[in-house]
């Protein structure tokens, strides 16, 4: 019988609670709409953006970021902007496995 892995969790850093919350109010996103388009609970970015989590579970911190990500790439966001959000997305993408020797 397979065991289930526990979920990994990552530290949420004030970059990118700030990141999420500039990408999403210059491109007049609504909370609801980014928790919709990141298919996470209700008033999870909001508690993200405040500060009110200090760790998230990776998978879903990773599909808002993505999201954040996706939606800059169609809207008119500062260059500045664009390579913080693309530096946020490093810092919560998933390591690279190393490989077995």
């Amino acid at each position: 019988m397979p065991t289930a892995t526990p979920p990994e969790f990552i530290v949420i850093s004030d970059e990118a609670r700030r990141v999420i919350r500039e990408t999403r109010t210059h491109l007049g996103l609504s909370r609801e709409t980014l928790e919709q388009r990141a298919k996470v609970g209700t008033d999870y970015v909001k508690k993200l953006e405040l500060g009110r989590r200090q760790r998230a579970e990776a998978g879903r911190l990773r599909r808002v970021v993505q999201a954040v990500q996706q939606a800059a790439a169609r809207g008119d966001v500062p260059a500045k902007l664009t390579a913080r959000i693309a530096r946020v997305a490093k810092e919560v993408a998933k390591p690279e496995k190393k490989a077995a020797r």
